[in-house]
């Protein structure tokens, strides 16, 4: 898998390449110098660092992640589910009021991905829902795991799940909590300000900006 990965990233890094260096051969041969020089040496410039970029943001999030990652519109996600169907649209309300009363069939281990991000921070570890908490008042949906984990989602909209996968299309804010080994807290915040995701920590952590992308659902759990 890494190394189609990283031939998928070489591949596509090569494109803007390509074409920036195809310019840079017209304007060599089509402008007068010595601006022809420093007009192919820009191009040249502009290619290579485009192509750096593309590089590192599909090795680090991966071919699939990328494509659909800034620029995605996972509105066209909204489909009305089937009769009989397996596939079910709720509110957050609703989405506590099933698993209260046991109607929740989602209940398999699951990975967790914010906005994108699920690399480390225990993301990529296997979870078990516990519980299901929607405070209609401050509008919070809480979902709580046997391994101590937590996710505050701040205005959650639509859920769509299904007996493999939950996931959440927008929301406002996202809290992840983990234990650490001494018991303590570690909280990882996710903040969406329409244009982008901003995110703090109460720990070292440092947010790379490929990890993820507005585009992307708010919350996406994974069985």
């Amino acid at each position: 898998m890494n190394v189609f990965k990283i031939l998928f990233a070489c591949i596509q890094a090569l494109l803007p390449l390509i074409g920036f260096g195809f310019i840079a051969l017209v304007l060599y041969t089509e402008i007068l110098p010595p601006f022809h020089i420093i007009g192919a040496i820009i191009c040249v410039g502009l290619g290579l660092y485009l192509s750096w970029f593309v590089f590192n943001m599909i090795n680090r999030r991966g071919a699939i992640t990328t494509m659909s990652g800034n620029n995605a519109s996972y509105d066209l996600d909204d489909l009305e589910p089937t009769p009989g169907s397996d596939f079910i649209k709720l509110s957050p309300k609703l989405l506590a009021e099933d698993f209260k009363e046991n109607k929740f069939f989602f209940k398999m281990e699951v990975t967790v991905s914010i906005w994108g991000d699920s690399i480390g921070k225990k993301l990529n570890d296997k979870h078990i829902l516990k519980s299901v908490i929607y405070k209609e008042e401050t509008a919070i949906l809480i979902l709580e795991f046997y391994d101590d984990c937590l996710l505050k989602i701040k205005k959650p909209g639509v859920i769509y799940y299904s007996n493999n996968y939950l996931k959440i299309i927008h929301a406002r804010e996202i809290l992840w909590q983990i234990t650490g080994k001494t018991k303590s807290f570690y909280q990882y915040s996710y903040l969406n300000t329409g244009k982008t995701i901003k995110t703090k920590s109460n720990t070292n952590w440092k947010s790379h900006p490929y990890d993820f992308g507005i585009g992307m659902n708010a919350l996406y759990l994974q069985g």
